[in-house]
């Protein structure tokens, strides 16, 4: 398994997975999908023998990202890396993909000083909770998100 950038070739398979993963992340389509890409700073896939293990992107502060989560954080902030869209191919679960994806991206994102991010609270994404606690990560805050009616734990890690 390989980290390399996403790119326009993946989308499909990266929008499956985002599809697949939606107790954790929001809905997209391929548009939405293509346009939170090309805003973000990193957008990087794990990439398994040609199949998509897992994906992330990661947006800097001051785009035109419309996601309640990342002005939240554009809100309060400077300097951070917005964290978004992080899914691991069910298949590919529980063999340290999502372990690389973060530690390539905290790495990457270190001069940004911290790194950004939600894991929904209410219900609880009990498994992403303990991940991220596990890493370092600690809640700043909380958001409930009136679309789809989910609280979320906003999380910060300093980098670097």
């Amino acid at each position: 398994m390989q980290i390399r950038e996403l790119a326009d070739s993946d989308l499909d398979q990266v929008l499956t997975l985002n599809q697949g993963a939606l107790e954790g992340v929001g809905t997209l389509d391929l548009e939405r999908l293509a346009w939170i890409v090309g805003l973000s700073d990193q957008a990087i896939v794990v990439d398994d023998d040609g199949t998509i293990a897992g994906f992330c992107l990661i947006v800097r502060p001051g785009t035109a990202y419309d996601s309640p989560n990342y002005r939240w954080f554009s809100q309060r902030y400077v300097d951070f890396g917005y964290l978004d869209r992080v899914v691991v191919a069910a298949s590919h679960r529980r063999r340290g993909v999502g372990s690389m994806m973060y530690d390539h991206v905290e790495t990457m994102a270190g001069p940004l000083g911290q790194m950004a991010l939600e894991v929904y609270v209410d219900p609880p994404n009990v498994v992403s909770l303990a991940f991220h606690e596990a890493r370092g990560y600690a809640e700043v805050g909380r958001l409930l998100d009136q679309a789809n009616g989910k609280t979320s734990t906003m999380l910060l890690k300093p980098l670097g």
